[in-house]
Parts: C-alpha cells; structure tokens; sequence
C-alpha cells in the first residue's frame, strides 16, 4: 500500500491564507480531503492550538472547526434540485434540531444572513440552487460553511467555472475571511490566483511537498520547477 500523499508537513497560521499549487496528478485535493476526515490516513496528525485533532469522518471535523469546499461543485457541493435554503442550512442541520423538531424560524434567518453578507443574487431563499450562477452558487456553499463557525477553510478550486467578476468578489470573501482570523488553505491550478492572493504558497509534487514561498519571491517559472521535483 502507498499512501496518495506522504511526508507532509506544514503550518498554517491564524488569519494566513497559504495556496497550494501543483500539476494535475500531485494530490492536491487528496491533501485537502485528508485534513478533513473523508480520505483515511495510517499516519501523521493535526494540531490545532497545540492540542490534537481526530478528524476521523467529516462530521468530527466540522466539529473541530474545519469546513471543506469541494472542487466539483455540482456533483459534491451543491443539491441542485432543492432550494437555497435546503442547501444553506445542510451542513449545520444539528444546529437548527431539538428534540427532533427544526428551528424554520432560525433556519430562514440564517440563510437570509447567508444571501446578504454573501451577496448572493436570487429573488428567494425557496430559488432551486442549480438555477443560480456559477458564482452565486458558490457563494452559498461559503455562507453555509461559514454557518459552522470554522477556523479552518479548506478551498478546493474555489473558482473554477466563475465568471471574471463573480471571481473577483470571491477573492474578496476569502481575504475577508482571513482579516477575521481564519486560516484558509486554497487549491488552485491558476497561478496567478494564488500569486495575487496567498500570503504563502505551498508546492505539491507527486503528493509530496517540493517548495513553499512567498509569493513575491516566487515566479511561475520557479513553481512549475518545484511542481515537476517527484515527477
């Protein structure tokens, strides 16, 4: 058996956003998925606040404090049949249950929360979220995370499939995020993105770290070396 991703080990600081670049094949999204409990692991571990983390399923992580936007967003991140309220309130539905009975009040209120800080364009909360842009539906996947109240935001290709302009205000809501004091940790194949936004970037190779850097001392040129180290 040889693991996907091995020998990694990095820091991810309060209020940093640190980019993860590399080729198709490097283990990316494994990395991602492996933080947050849904690809297992024989060993390694996370420390958040100097004390250890079992991220055994996604329900304990989320628990922990992590939340994780998938990079296929029709087929793992949105029910695109039900609406914008469904698809807000999903990840935190212990929240709104007691005694087996929901709180619809609480749920209407919180996705109204979502639709306005999020600035999400829909005529209502009842809109099937597959009529949504690309964009907008996005946005909603990020309200329902931050709905969790996370401290750790695991972005996998958080714009793939976006319009120029909806790319932009997401851009926004990640930094935002980040001056809040989130760690948010994005996977992205556009270099340019996670050179105009990371505050570090992190290079896989064949799932293995090959470089971490600053973005202002790192080119495209020396990411591309770094991401074709293990090849």
């Amino acid at each position: 058996y040889q693991p996907s991703v091995q020998n990694v080990s990095f820091e991810l600081n309060k209020g940093e956003i640190l980019g993860v670049a590399g080729l198709v094949g490097s283990k990316r999204t494994e990395l991602l998925e492996t933080i947050f409990g849904i690809a297992g692991h024989s060993e390694g571990e996370i420390i958040l606040h100097g004390k250890k983390v079992e991220n055994t399923d996604s329900r304990r992580a989320i628990k922990n404090g992590f939340a994780l936007l998938t990079e296929e967003r029709r087929s793992t991140g949105i029910f695109g049949q039900l609406d914008i309220k469904f698809n807000t309130i999903i990840a935190n539905i212990d929240g709104y249950s007691k005694f087996g009975i929901l709180d619809n009040k609480k749920m209407t209120e919180d996705t109204k929360w979502t639709i306005d800080s999020m600035k999400v364009k829909t005529p209502s909360q009842k809109t099937a979220i597959r009529s949504l842009s690309g964009g907008n539906q996005q946005k909603v996947i990020i309200g329902r995370w931050l709905l969790t109240n996370p401290e750790i935001l695991l972005l996998d290709e958080p714009t793939r499939g976006i319009d120029v302009g909806a790319k932009y205000e997401i851009y926004q809501l990640i930094i935002d995020l980040a001056n809040k004091g989130k760690g948010v940790i994005v996977v992205s194949s556009e270099m340019p993105e996670l050179l105009g936004i990371c505050d570090r970037i992190l290079v896989m190779s064949n799932g293995k770290v090959a470089g971490v850097g600053e973005p202002d001392k790192l080119s495209q040129e020396d990411i591309m070396t770094m991401a074709a180290k293990y090849i």
